[in-house]
């Protein structure tokens, strides 16, 4: 039989619910479920310039708050916000401080607390797999300096792991001195932090509780599933079963202090891999569900992949009753879904659509709700700036990290409305995100419903 979800069922029988219970004995489902709100991935540097210097800041996001009201956001992931020597940020310098070109700790903090104040709530980026080998702990680590001497691996060529290969059949061993390698799965610029060191578990909790202090409501784990990775630790030992014993110590000394902390990992596998990873956090990214919609919709509405979804989700209450998918459609590793979709604005709505009408926690990627394009080329030496590109504003905020920053041009978007045109026009893509986020955001059964079909 034809396969259906049914939501406008559940919506239904959510208002009647509502309309059946008095104010005092309403259910209070934040309290009954994992979250389950709407969130937006923001990369700093493109979204908003305060100070006219072409690059995005805090304060620039802090002044353009209520975007994301309007939008329906209840929660905002920022990507890397940490000191380092790259524009992506993946190799943090300090994990104590902030990047200088985004503001100060004062400006971070000022955001968390407008942000707080209207209800939005802001997670930020984890590196917690790798460092920069320009951190101070790499450097006294290089020096021999105590105790960090063991916050990163290193193993001669006679090691049986020297010659293995990581998860991707890349080299991770990097040359330290004449004797010793030491692991990078990520590269020589980006060191892999020893997880069997009681020093960085130890250090890696305090790092989140000092955000968590300043009021930030989680974490994004970057690279969730490499901390104790392939050809990193002996053959003899499991990856997973030492990947998800980390992750669960570290969770659990987390929320010891702050139990509603929202720890949400990217394990980039396939379903039957990341749904592992349910066991030890709250959430995982749902990475095959961009592939299919973006699949269905270039095959002229194939749906049968619904049922696939549906047992998903089955599949992960079943790892743990508590736990909560992340639906996405694409992100800033992948190339851009309005271009993947051939501009189709038909398409790029009906993409929106089956992304918030599913249940868990649904993720866009920032412009996605503008059909802002981008193809990621992998090659130096452009590597992901055209899926990085500038927010489209048509007010006083400028195109942030200009060709004379960057020597990279917007190419792929003059033709796209931005924000001030699309707010005026009820049938444009932002429109239509607006419209089912702030939908979401009302209806119990869009927010904690269920998908079932026949």
């Amino acid at each position: 039989m034809k396969k259906i979800v049914i939501l406008i069922a559940m919506l239904t029988l959510s208002l009647t619910l509502i309309g059946c219970f008095n104010q005092e004995d309403t259910i209070d489902f934040s309290k009954e479920y994992p979250t389950s709100d709407n969130y937006y991935q923001l990369f700093v540097r493109s979204f908003a310039d305060s100070d006219g210097d072409g690059i995005g800041d805090f304060n620039g996001i802090k002044e353009n708050l209520d975007y994301f009201e309007t939008l329906g956001i209840e929660g905002i992931w920022l990507m890397p916000i940490h000191p380092t020597s790259t524009m992506h940020g993946y190799d943090v310098e300090d994990y104590y401080d902030v990047n200088p070109e985004y503001g100060t700790l004062e400006d971070f903090e000022a955001l968390l607390d407008e942000a707080n104040a209207r209800g939005i709530d802001i997670i930020i980026d984890y590196v917690l797999n790798h460092s920069s080998n320009n951190h101070p702990w790499f450097v006294n680590f290089k020096n021999g300096v105590e105790p960090y001497t063991q916050f990163y691996r290193k193993i001669t060529s006679s090691d049986p792991r020297f010659n293995q290969r990581g998860a991707w059949g890349q080299n991770i061993w990097h040359r330290l001195d004449s004797t010793y390698y030491y692991a990078g799965y990520f590269g020589g610029t980006m060191p892999d932090l020893n997880w069997s060191s009681p020093e960085v578990q130890d250090e890696m909790v305090n790092i989140a509780h000092y955000w968590l202090e300043k009021g930030v409501a989680g974490f994004r784990l970057d690279a969730a599933m490499h901390l104790q990775g392939i050809a990193e630790i002996p053959a003899s030992f499991s990856s997973m079963d030492e990947t998800l014993f980390a992750l669960s110590l570290w969770e659990f000394r987390v929320k010891e202090l702050y139990p509603d902390a929202f720890i949400i990992g990217e394990v980039w596998d396939s379903f039957s891999t990341y749904n592992n990873f349910l066991t030890a956090i709250d959430s995982v990214f749902h990475f095959e569900y961009g592939d299919l919609v973006v699949n269905s919709l270039n095959a002229n509405g194939n749906f049968q992949y619904v049922d696939d979804v549906i047992r998903s989700y089955d599949l992960a209450r079943e790892k743990d009753a508590t736990s909560v998918l992340a639906p996405f459609l694409k992100n800033h590793d992948q190339h851009r879904l309005a271009s993947l979709l051939n501009e189709d604005t038909d398409r790029i709505k009906l993409a929106a659509e089956m992304l918030l009408t599913l249940p868990g926690v649904p993720f866009i990627y920032y412009g996605d709700e503008l059909g802002v394009r981008g193809f990621k080329s992998g090659q130096a030496p452009v590597w992901d700036e055209s899926v990085r590109l500038p927010m489209l504003w048509e007010n006083d905020y400028k195109p942030t990290w200009t060709s004379d920053l960057w020597g990279y041009e917007d190419t792929f978007n003059t033709n796209v409305d931005g924000i001030a045109t699309q707010i005026e026009d009820d049938q444009s893509v932002f429109n239509v995100y607006s419209r089912l986020l702030n939908l979401r955001k009302s209806s119990l059964a869009l927010k904690y419903g269920d998908m079932v079909s026949y």
